[in-house]
């Protein structure tokens, strides 16, 4: 097997749950296998797919059936979004990817059920761009607030935001710096707080939702985000951490190679040494203590990505939060993905449990 048949088989493993339980069908996880030859017929292949759902979409809509319209041309945009991730080395075929990507979750947003409201929220001289969708019927449903990771986006965010509405929730997900369509403004930036903070201020002058109370999840790098936003804004009555991140310094030199060039790229930096230093600033240690709010850690005991230490190191370290919900998967991978189906609707539940209650 030569090394672009093993980047595959990586991906694979770390990934493939959660591909499916983004919404990816297992039958074209199979194709695409069998039609890459290598990583450099990855993108290729998985966007072939998505354009193939995109057709499907237009044939819907020429039959006025909207709503499956919006399914296949959300399911579009997830194709796109797997076919770019991960291509740090190909900064064409990524942003290429996100471009489109983000093009037809604009297009499936009216036709999905409920539907998405674009919002562009000016900040600090940027644009943080996100989606706000509200369970049908309801009357000022509580807010959560969805941050993605570090290739994880807004867009990913569908499925998981259904599990809300369901709970009689509202759901804003966001792009924030280095993230998405952000990328193309600013890079990762240590104040990542007070972007969320500026999404709740938003929010608040929101007359359909209520703007009491808000919960955050935030996945993969996200679960560094999301507690940083809670120990700053005690507007944030509950935080899921869908994977824990402490800090990133202690296992630098240890994380898959991929990953680590992740983070060098998302930070503006070509050279890992250099990327490194200018990410010693994501670490908890400062605002720990600061976290007041009810806190979910979810972490895969076999996480390979970033190690289980991290979140054992936040449980020991959040003394003031309201109360800590530990969720520890001794078979989990990354985020828990191989355990998908079976680790999702209790994130869903602590959030509904202290903002609908």
């Amino acid at each position: 097997m030569n090394n672009s048949h093993n980047v595959i088989a990586s991906v694979m493993e770390s990934s493939k749950g959660r591909m499916i339980g983004d919404g990816l069908e297992a039958a074209d996880i199979d194709e695409i296998l069998d039609k890459c030859s290598g990583w450099g017929d990855w993108y290729e292949v998985v966007t072939s797919i998505g354009d193939r759902y995109e057709h499907l979409a237009e044939d819907r809509l020429r039959t006025n059936n909207n709503l499956s319209a919006g399914i296949y041309l959300w399911k579009a945009c997830m194709y796109y979004h797997y076919a770019q991730f991960y291509m740090f080395e190909r900064p064409d075929l990524r942003e290429a990817g996100q471009k489109r990507k983000v093009a037809l979750y604009d297009r499936a947003a009216p036709y999905l059920y409920p539907p998405a409201e674009r919002i562009n929220i000016p900040f600090d001289g940027l644009s943080i761009p996100g989606f706000l969708r509200k369970p049908v019927g309801s009357v000022n449903p509580p807010c959560a607030i969805l941050i993605g990771g570090l290739e994880s986006t807004k867009e990913e965010s569908y499925l998981f935001e259904n599990m809300c509405h369901h709970r009689g929730m509202a759901t804003f997900a966001f792009d924030g710096p280095g993230q998405g369509e952000m990328f193309f403004q600013t890079k990762i930036r240590p104040d990542f707080e007070r972007f969320t903070s500026a999404v709740i201020d938003y929010l608040e002058t929101r007359t359909d939702i209520d703007g009491s109370k808000f919960g955050i999840l935030g996945r993969s790098f996200g679960g560094y985000y999301a507690p940083r936003s809670a120990a700053h804004d005690k507007r944030i009555a509950a935080c899921v951490c869908w994977g824990v991140l402490y800090e990133l310094d202690s296992f630098w030199w240890d994380m898959h190679e991929m990953t680590r060039n992740g983070f060098t790229y998302c930070a503006g930096e070509t050279d890992p040494e250099k990327g490194r230093k200018e990410l010693q600033c994501i670490n908890l240690s400062d605002c720990a203590k600061e976290i007041e709010c009810a806190l979910y850690l979810q972490h895969g005991v076999k996480d390979d990505l970033i190690p289980f230490s991290q979140a054992l190191r936040l449980e020991k370290e959040a003394v003031n939060a309201k109360e800590i919900v530990t969720h520890y998967e001794p078979e989990g991978i990354h985020c828990c993905h191989n355990l998908y189906h079976v680790t999702r609707l209790p994130m869903a539940d602590f959030l509904a449990t202290h903002l609908t209650n």
